[in-house]
């Protein structure tokens, strides 16, 4: 059986990472829900607009280890921070530029500090995505959402973050990657397979050591959304992992990120429900839109991309705070320009149009 569960196969963590390949449909293999909708009127949103795409892969070398690229991404992605680069609307309204922390620590000096350059130029912060659980020498290693044993969180968490604050890089947000979900949740034997007090006790001295480093960072959560892998239900469970974490740490998570199964025809309403009970608890909620990892072509991904936003916050009155753009698979391969739909930033531009 094929488990849609598994959001990040191609980061690529540590070499046993490749074993996850098999379950590589977390955002929806095979999706129904793919055609954008007739839209006349404005989708009413407040949405400010995050965006990560996949480093090229001349940028992150697959060199095995947490520190290695999964062989593919946007092949201009260098050029997204090249003065006069064809994104000015979607620069304009981009809050946060994502970065995966195993990209930040093998780039070259030069890649980074171009990029660091560009995004203050344009008062955008960096967000980045992070494994915050410590693997044991018996569990854990090869999965995502853990540093791979004997590295520690401490260690790699320092190197990227000292990294990026000796070049000037203005950290705003972090999430945290899957820590319930792959903590406890899942069921490959891998797992270490903490209790959910455990992992808040982890996350909570992640938040710690990330402050010592970047005091003013926004440390959330995101989690994959998958109807039937949580008991008694994806909402419940969410609900009562965040008040655990709160009560462990002695504060809410931030933010929340919905990491969807599309493959499920009725993930608009799981997702809405998510939402209504997420903000009810004071975190602010956030969604992300990707295409599949079966997608042969930009404009395929793309199309799925634009019609997930159509579908959820034109069609269903979805308001998350955060709409993030984001890919950790093949497509697209090309970021730039955005004047053309088909590229990553073409999408940004359409949700754009679509909110103005």
């Amino acid at each position: 059986m094929i488990v849609t569960s598994l959001r990040n196969t191609h980061k690529v963590l540590s070499a046993g990472m490749a074993v996850a390949a098999a379950l590589a449909c977390a955002t929806g293999c095979g999706s129904p829900n793919t055609q954008p909708i007739a839209t006349t009127a404005t989708i009413q949103s407040s949405a400010t607009i995050w965006f990560q795409p996949l480093p090229s892969p001349a940028s992150w070398p697959v060199i095995g280890g947490i520190d290695s690229g999964p062989g593919f991404g946007s092949l201009d992605f260098l050029g997204l921070f090249q003065a006069n680069a064809p994104w000015p609307k979607a620069l304009a309204r981009t809050q946060a530029f994502g970065m995966y922390s195993s990209w930040v620590v093998p780039a070259s000096d030069q890649d980074l500090q171009a990029a660091v350059s560009f995004l203050n130029a344009h008062n955008i912060g960096i967000e980045i995505e992070a494994p915050a659980m410590q693997a044991l020498s018996t569990c854990g290693s090869g999965l995502e959402g853990y540093v791979p044993y004997p590295q520690t969180v401490e260690s790699f968490t320092l190197d990227y973050l000292q990294r990026l604050q000796a070049l000037g890089a203005q950290v705003t947000f972090i999430k945290v990657d899957e820590p319930y979900y792959f903590g406890n949740v899942w069921s490959d034997p891998r797992s270490c397979h903490f209790s959910v007090e455990e992992i808040a006790a982890q996350i909570g001295q992640y938040v710690q050591l990330v402050h010592t480093v970047y005091p003013n960072a926004v440390v959330g959560d995101v989690e994959p959304i998958i109807a039937s892998a949580y008991t008694p239900d994806v909402v419940t469970a969410m609900g009562q992992w965040h008040a655990t974490y709160q009560s462990v740490t002695g504060a809410p998570f931030p933010f929340f990120f919905a990491d969807i199964d599309f493959s499920n025809p009725q993930w608009p309403s799981l997702v809405k429900s998510l939402e209504v009970a997420t903000k009810q608890s004071g975190t602010k909620f956030g969604i992300i839109y990707i295409g599949d990892p079966a997608d042969t072509s930009d404009a395929e991904w793309s199309g799925k991309a634009v019609a997930r936003f159509q579908i959820y916050q034109g069609q269903n009155g979805g308001q998350p705070d955060y709409v993030f753009f984001q890919s950790w698979e093949t497509h697209p391969q090309f970021c730039l320009p955005e004047s053309d739909p088909t590229t990553f930033t073409g999408v940004i531009d359409a949700y754009i149009d679509a909110t103005n």
